[in-house]
Parts: C-alpha cells; structure tokens; sequence
C-alpha cells in the first residue's frame, strides 16, 4: 500500500496491529508481550491524559527480537519532531509502554518552553545489545539502515521540514551518533543502504539534524571526539548529559578510555538540581523513575520535574539550556 502522509501509514499499521492484537495467545511468549506492551502504550487512557495521542507507525514481529516505532503527537503537523533512542534491555516486549510515557513527558515539557506543536518517535527499531555487547559497534551499526528508512520517510512526507533532533539515552546515543555517520558519509566500515546514500545526498543541501543529546551515555567511539565532523553537524549542536552517581555511563566510560575506544563528547547539558527554578537533580542511570502507583524520590533523565527533561526540552526545540 502506497501511502502519502503519517495519517495514512497509522491508520493502516494500527489497523494491522489490532488483528493481530486479537490472536495474540497465539504467539511466542516474548511477542505477545511486545504487542500487549504497544497496545497498553496507545490506549488513551493508559498514561497522563495530557499526554498527546500515540500512533503506531509499525511494529515488526517478523525478527527473533520485536521492533517498534511509536508517534506521540501528529507528525503530519508537527513543528518540532524528536527521535528518542533507548539503550540496553529496552524493547517492546520490556519496556514499551514506559519509554511512550517518558517520550510523552519530553513533549508536554516541549510545550512548556514554547514549541506550538511538538512530537516525539519512540524508535524501539532494533535489537538493543546486552551486557558487555554495549561496549562494541556492532549493534549500533546494525540498527542504521531501518534508523535511516524511517527518519528518510519523514522527510518524504513532511517536505517543510520541522525542526528535528536526535535524543539517545545510553547505548541509544550509540546508534544515533552512528546514523549522523552514515549520513555524513563518513562511515567506511559497511556499504551504504539507499536510505542512507539519499539521507547524505539531502544533507549536502541543508542541516536536516538541529541537535544531537546524549543521556547517561556510556561513551560513543573514540573517533568522534578525535574528528567531531565525522557527526556532520555542528560541535555546537551536540550535548552530553551525565549524572554524577550514574555509575553505568561512568564505568562504561572508564573502560572506554582502558580499551581507548570510546570517549564522551559534546557541550555539557546540566543535570544537576536548579533550585531556584525548582528542577530537580537526577539520580543514577535510567531514563526515569516513575512507578506507577508509588510516591517518587529519585528522578531519571526524561522524569518530569527535572532539570534535564527541561533542558532535553530546550535543546530540541532550538534553545540554550539552562
């Protein structure tokens, strides 16, 4: 089916979606549990109703691990489009209903700080690594030519061009960091998808990435600090945000630096208490705290409230942190 715009592609992927949703006793265990997750991530009334709605835009059960993009907002409409990129152990069938909500707290804090009218992808499009997977490429590099077809397919449908960032959160930064590579044409190390080769061919032409965050990232390649045109945006537009007890990013940041492989790069996105405009600081590695039910202490870095998700905020929609 040829289709023109988001609105299109939802409507058929979420249609697909529910019939399969409805013979889903039927699937291996850790497929269903991706398909209960995406159904419990769309359903309206599964999250802070001011949330805006979600929309399927696939979800791919045809690979051992299953893959998911999901909209939160229009992306027809959109004036600011964010890519969200998890890392270790986040998958549809583990965690896709929270990294949605946590996506949907990144757009009402986009709101807050002025964008008219913000989205967010979750883009949960491959298999993440596990363990000491996450200090080598090998994942990131395998999930670019699926990361390159769907950023691709915006710029198809939305020709306008809203102001689009990148945000990863631990290996995620990875696989982002290696997607701008590809891009820049800068990557020798595997052969070019067609997706990719047209990205490049655009990005000759304008600066289709604003801004690129890391959170609680663990270190990107060596190479790019050596070289930070290898990202080919600005040194300017990428951010790198850490917590000073996130111990993972620390650690894997110290190996990194043992096996002289990775590195972090980038301006330094405060994460750090901000009483005075009352932001909390965060705690430790994950993306976010939030248990649903429970009374919170402790604040990860898309948590509300925070002085990161407010400056995530501010960086994808073109401002300065704070």
């Amino acid at each position: 089916m040829s289709v023109t715009n988001y609105a299109e592609l939802t409507a058929e992927a979420q249609r697909r979606f529910w019939r399969i949703h409805r013979r889903r006793e039927s699937l291996p265990p850790q497929h269903r549990r991706a398909v209960e997750g995406v159904a419990h991530a769309l359903r309206r009334g599964s999250m802070n109703r001011a949330i805006p709605e979600r929309y399927l835009l696939y979800l791919d059960l045809s690979t051992p691990t299953p893959v998911a993009a999901i909209a939160v907002g229009d992306l027809d409409e959109a004036t600011h489009v964010s890519w969200h990129l998890s890392g270790v152990g986040i998958r549809p069938d583990t965690a896709m209903w929270g990294t949605v909500r946590e996506v949907g707290q990144v757009v009402l804090e986009q709101r807050r700080v002025g964008a008219e009218r913000p989205a967010g992808i979750v883009w949960l499009g491959y298999t993440p690594p596990v363990f000491v997977e996450a200090l080598f490429p090998d994942r990131a590099r395998a999930a670019v030519p699926r990361f390159a077809a769907d950023f691709l397919q915006l710029l198809t449908f939305r020709p306008d061009r809203p102001h689009i960032s990148f945000e990863g959160h631990s290996y995620g930064a990875a696989v982002a960091a290696h997607v701008l590579e590809a891009i820049a044409q800068r990557d020798r190390h595997q052969r070019p998808s067609r997706a990719v080769v047209e990205l490049s061919r655009l990005a000759r032409e304008e600066q289709l990435v604003k801004a690129f965050i890391m959170i609680g990232s663990p270190g990107i390649p060596a190479r790019f600090g050596r070289d930070p045109g290898r990202l080919g945006i600005g040194e300017d537009c990428v951010f790198d945000a850490v917590a000073p007890d996130d111990w993972i990013a620390r650690f894997g940041r110290l190996v990194g630096r043992v096996l002289r492989n990775r590195s972090p790069f980038g301006r330094r996105l405060p994460v750090s208490a901000l009483p005075e405009l009352g932001l909390l600081p965060v705690t430790g590695h994950n993306s976010s705290h939030f248990v649903p039910g429970r009374s919170q202490t402790t604040y990860g870095y898309r948590d509300a409230g925070t002085r990161s998700l407010r400056n995530i905020a501010l960086v994808t929609t073109g401002q300065e942190p704070v």
